[in-house]
């Protein structure tokens, strides 16, 4: 089965941040705040962020509940800016691993994106394909199709066909058209999403990355061994490269690498890369 990351990493989490004043919603200029409460919703927001990158969820959780308190008090609950705490609160809660509510927050948010901007805009589309990832971790393979295909039609109506966000969408799909076991079509989603990825990120981003991963386990899956090690061990440089060899994005594509080797019928080498991983797990020792 393998390991797999998804689009949400920490590094560049697509947060939701919203518009100016005056953007959609229910208020007349006249009841615009002014702009020391701005600051404040702005500071709350770049607080959530900074301890979601820290992975303190908890902090970011109660931080994000008062930016959300906040922005109903001075927006209404019919606001882009509403939209947005509601989908930053979903991401929390999914890495929190807590689903039914991060899908729930997610419904909210695209709710109030229908009202406000329609359902052809850009958050509209990252809100829906964040609800898809949610709904694939559980489990819920049709109905994550669904949402990834309908996040992947906006995206490339209004980003175009060559999008970074379009074909991040496009290696989703991918990968639970894997799951349901239609690996050809899997196959053309992640490469093309992947020919896009190193035009638009090039080779050495970590994007581009966590796509080669998901067409490695596309390609395990169908038995192509050798081109399920050669998308690995690219990925892994990059993720070595940018986040170190302890990092778990590192450990989790050696992980596929061992599998890989031990599926094909070579234990040795999948034993050698166990017990690598096993030296980098190892608390590291402040004796000389």
């Amino acid at each position: 089965w393998g390991c797999e990351s998804f689009t949400e990493r920490k590094k560049s989490v697509r947060w939701m941040s919203g518009c100016g004043g005056g953007c959609g919603g229910n208020k007349d200029a006249s009841n615009l705040p002014d702009s020391k409460t701005i600051q404040e919703i702005q500071s709350l927001n770049a607080e959530v962020h900074a301890q979601y990158r820290e992975s303190n969820y908890e902090g970011a959780l109660e931080t994000a509940n008062k930016a959300h308190e906040m922005i109903n008090k001075v927006y209404g609950e019919s606001h882009l800016f509403t939209a947005s705490v509601l989908n930053n609160k979903a991401l929390i809660h999914k890495q929190m691993g807590h689903l039914a509510e991060a899908s729930r927050l997610y419904d909210t948010a695209l709710s109030v994106y229908t009202s406000t901007v329609g359902e052809d805009h850009p958050s509209y589309a990252t809100a829906l394909h964040n609800k898809a990832l949610v709904q694939r971790l559980q489990g819920n393979a049709d109905e994550a199709v669904r949402l990834f295909s309908k996040a992947l039609d906006i995206r490339r109506k209004i980003l175009g066909a060559e999008h970074t966000e379009t074909a991040v969408s496009m290696h989703n799909l991918g990968s639970v058209v894997r799951d349901r076991g239609n690996i050809e079509r899997a196959v053309e989603l992640q490469k093309l999403a992947l020919n896009i990825l190193r035009k638009r990120l090039g080779s050495q981003h970590l994007t581009t990355a966590t796509c080669m991963v998901a067409l490695g386990l596309t390609r395990k899956r169908a038995t192509q061994y050798e081109d399920a090690l050669n998308l690995y061990s690219r990925a892994l440089g990059v993720q070595r490269q940018e986040l170190g060899a302890r990092h778990t994005e590192s450990i989790s594509t050696m992980h596929n690498i061992a599998e890989c080797y031990e599926e094909k019928g070579d234990a040795n080498q999948a034993a050698q890369i166990r017990a690598e991983i096993l030296r980098l797990l190892e608390p590291k020792s402040d004796i000389l």
